[in-house]
């Protein structure tokens, strides 16, 4: 789920030039009008061409494996950022009566308020509900990171004060927040989940992941549909999109996503792994404009050869002898069976995978305990 941050603003403020004003000598590719956007080097578009080119690449995802059923609950993954705003402002002229190829689902969106976490973030809730309520009228279901927490173990002190990188409390956001979607697409028999993740985000998601020791399931967090959840299908449209391109499209739509921040904001390049593996894709990206597609086409053909046991924290296949992931800390399996575990048998034992078994080393789940 996307988020507004330095990187984004930094897109759209490059693109004011290119777009508020047409290239003297480049001709659209397509049609030979003037160009007002350059998707690529060799890509000048003209507006109309652009934002066919675009809405094809979206539309043609969707149906390449033609994935929603007619009357079909469908989640869409609302975070305010460009990408969710772009999607949705998409999924909306599909659902619309006078589309030329009608999307046929019902469309709920979910937005995950995380204003609890920081307590200089904007409130952007009313605005939420203002733009999916009142202008698109859809139903909307908005769920507090903190649901169901009690006082006295909020996530909060868990990110601030119990876990030590930056890197670890991304990925535990990353998944908290995947979990509680999930309960509102199962709670409104939601059968799949829309995010959107474009393949910008995906290629540098894939060398975080990578570094982090989830290699294993690199293949699995790009694919167009993702049966993490045995009930929910998580699908991302955007995969096949760069960054850089639905930044155009929202600004040559007047598209506005809502200024929020998240954990990372105003952090450096190197505060973690995902800031250092983004910072790394968009400048090779600038110099080689194949680097996102390579990255992304190569994960596409790793093999995978997991178990059909699933971790209970990441809930992916695990990748670990059974002997080798069973957790036996107390205090961290009171923690995944709190903030992450859907099982209603809290006795059953917990198996996690390599990966999460690393990031919980980074976590104290009671510090009061550790500081006696």
């Amino acid at each position: 789920m996307c988020q507004v941050n330095e990187e984004d603003d930094e897109i759209f403020q490059a693109l004011k030039s290119t777009i508020n004003k047409t290239p003297t000598n480049r001709k659209c590719m397509s049609c030979d009008e003037d160009a007002c956007v350059i998707v690529r080097i060799a890509d000048p578009m003209c507006r109309k061409c652009f934002e066919e080119f675009f809405i094809h690449k979206f539309r043609s995802t969707l149906s390449k494996s033609n994935i929603f059923g007619r009357g079909e609950h469908v989640l869409i993954a609302y975070s305010g950022g460009p990408s969710s705003t772009a999607l949705l402002h998409l999924i909306a002229e599909g659902l619309s009566v006078n589309a030329r190829r009608r999307l046929q689902f019902q469309a709920h969106v979910a937005f995950i308020d995380e204003s609890s976490l920081y307590p200089d973030a904007i409130d952007i809730r009313e605005k939420v509900i203002d733009r999916i309520t009142n202008q698109l009228h859809y139903p909307l279901h908005i769920v507090s990171i903190d649901d169901n927490l009690d006082n006295d173990n909020t996530l909060k002190k868990l990110l601030f004060q119990q876990t030590k990188s930056l890197t670890a409390r991304e990925e535990l956001i990353r998944r908290r927040k995947l979990k509680l979607l999930f309960d509102i697409a199962i709670r409104e028999k939601c059968t799949k989940l829309i995010t959107g993740d474009n393949c910008t985000k995906l290629a540098a998601q894939i060398l975080s992941d990578m570094a982090q020791g989830k290699g294993a399931h690199v293949a699995l967090e790009c694919n167009l549909t993702d049966t993490t959840n045995d009930l929910v299908t998580i699908v991302r449209p955007f995969r096949e999109i760069m960054s850089k391109e639905i930044a155009m499209y929202n600004r040559l739509n007047s598209i506005e996503s809502l200024q929020n921040i998240d954990i990372s904001t105003m952090s450096g390049i190197q505060s973690s792994i995902f800031k250092l593996s983004e910072t790394l894709v968009n400048d090779l990206q600038r110099q080689f404009p194949s680097t996102v597609s390579t990255i992304f086409r190569t994960s596409d053909k790793l093999e995978k050869n997991l178990k059909s046991e699933r971790c209970d924290l990441c809930c992916y296949p695990l990748d670990l002898d059974e002997d080798q992931s069973l957790l036996s800390d107390q205090d961290r399996i009171k923690l995944i069976h709190q903030l992450f575990d859907t099982r209603s048998d809290s006795n059953d034992p917990v198996h996690v995978c390599y990966a999460c078994r690393r990031l919980l080393r980074d976590v104290q789940p009671n510090l009061q305990s550790n500081q006696e």
